[in-house]
């Protein structure tokens, strides 16, 4: 066994041996324990090197652990993604297919409008002790350190996130999505995933910029999408988000 795996024996095998014995990445393996996710699917995405908090978000986009992988080593973000497919109006039921067919969302739009969906299947075949004190002095739970260590980001916005209780690998999603922390927390708090957010606002058919205000403002995507349709604007969704806008809730 690799000198990364030193640490190994305090865990007690089990389902980490698992992951051990599938040739997990060691940095993936923190990811998955704090969420207690071992299942096949699980080791799936931990080998490609993709982390436990991003993982069910692209698999809501449709896409294949090693078609994540791909995305993420030629430079995209998990964050980006959402948003830019999201914007161009591709319906979320098609993201993986244009993706996997090497599209970029302005391209896959413009094909869509001769082209179906069935086109593009086809073609798809630790820093250091004191950003840490940081941290932990700011009240951040313990269990949101091991994302942050990882990502090696310790700054005022990881900080604000992470004492939310929200993960690192969320934290972009959310915030792509305009959420503010407490917004998020809120939504967690009521069982909400971020896996289950995109995907039903997307379907909903809620333009990405206008989502955070409707979640603000207590809608659901079905509410919202029922008051767009009635002429209610995301402005007025804005001002009710105002009103409710309390961190302390």
């Amino acid at each position: 066994m690799g000198t990364g795996f030193k640490w190994y024996g305090q865990w007690g095998g089990g389902p980490v041996q698992t992951f051990v014995e599938a040739g997990v990445p060691p940095q993936m393996l923190y990811s998955y324990m704090a969420r207690q996710w071992f299942d096949d699917e699980a080791v799936a995405w931990a080998k490609e090197g993709i982390d436990a908090g991003e993982a069910p978000v692209w698999k809501a986009l449709g896409l294949r652990p090693h078609e994540a992988r791909r995305l993420v080593r030629n430079g995209a973000a998990l964050a980006g993604t959402v948003r830019d497919w999201w914007q161009a109006g591709i319906p979320i039921g098609e993201v993986a297919d244009w993706i996997g067919a090497g599209l970029t969302p302005e391209a896959a739009l413009w094909r869509r409008s001769g082209r179906s969906v069935a086109t593009a299947r086809v073609m798809r075949g630790g820093r250091g002790l004191a950003p840490v004190q940081t941290f932990v002095e700011a009240g951040a739970p313990p269990q949101m350190l091991p994302s942050c260590v990882t990502r090696q980001v310790f700054d005022d916005e990881a900080v604000a996130w992470a004492k939310q209780g929200i993960d690192g690998a969320e934290a972009r999603v959310w915030k792509a999505l305009a959420l503010r922390p407490h917004e998020a927390r809120r939504l967690v708090r009521n069982g909400v995933t971020l896996a289950g957010t995109v995907r039903d606002w997307w379907r909903a058919g809620i333009p990405i910029g206008e989502v955070a205000d409707w979640i603000g403002a207590g809608l659901t995507p079905k509410e919202a999408a029922g008051q767009r349709a009635k002429g209610i604007t995301a402005e007025h969704a804005a001002a009710l988000r105002a009103l409710r806008d309390d961190p302390s809730r």
